[in-house]
């Protein structure tokens, strides 16, 4: 099954469907975006959290040299170890495939992933919770809302492959 195809909607104009399509393609596009994330950070270790922070946020300490989230997060970056950079390249990494892995075979309609994404990611929706109630961060707020949108989705999806089933005698 070409990568295109799996877009396709051609037979099927259910708007649901094309929603889950669309949220898988977001997982597979967010599961890359984290893989890359994950391999440039390996590629930088040994180079403190700090300098790669500054570096990354260069353009705010020109305009702003008192910018809230740099003089905020400066003090907490000076303290984390090197380990702390491998556990957030790991976790990136493994996320990643996982997040690549499942979104691919629920396009390919595999019975057994359906639950497996489910609980995974509501797993990791309660984990998200979590870190909201410290951080009240409307970025994670916007990623917890959207991730309860895909458990939906797959739940809609998988009861209707369940129903298909049903209905052919499989």
């Amino acid at each position: 099954m070409s990568f295109l195809k799996i877009f396709s909607t051609k037979d099927n104009t259910d708007i649901y469907d094309l929603l889950f399509r669309v949220g898988m393609g977001w997982r597979i596009l967010y599961g890359s975006l984290r893989l890359i994330l994950g391999f440039i950070l390996l590629r930088l270790i040994g180079t403190p959290l700090s300098e790669i922070f500054y570096k990354v946020m260069s353009h705010e300490l020109i305009e702003d040299p008192t910018d809230l989230l740099v003089q905020t997060a400066s003090p907490l970056l000076q303290h984390l170890s090197f380990t702390v950079t491998y556990f957030i390249a790991a976790y990136l990494i493994f996320w990643g495939v996982i997040d690549i892995l499942l979104s691919i075979n629920l396009l390919k309609h595999k019975v057994w992933v359906f639950p497996i994404s489910i609980y995974l990611i509501v797993i990791f929706v309660i984990y998200e919770i979590y870190r909201f109630s410290y951080t009240h961060s409307l970025v994670l707020a916007s990623i917890i809302i959207i991730d309860i949108v895909l458990v939906w989705l797959i739940r809609k999806e998988y009861n209707k492959l369940k129903s298909l089933f049903r209905k052919s005698g499989i």
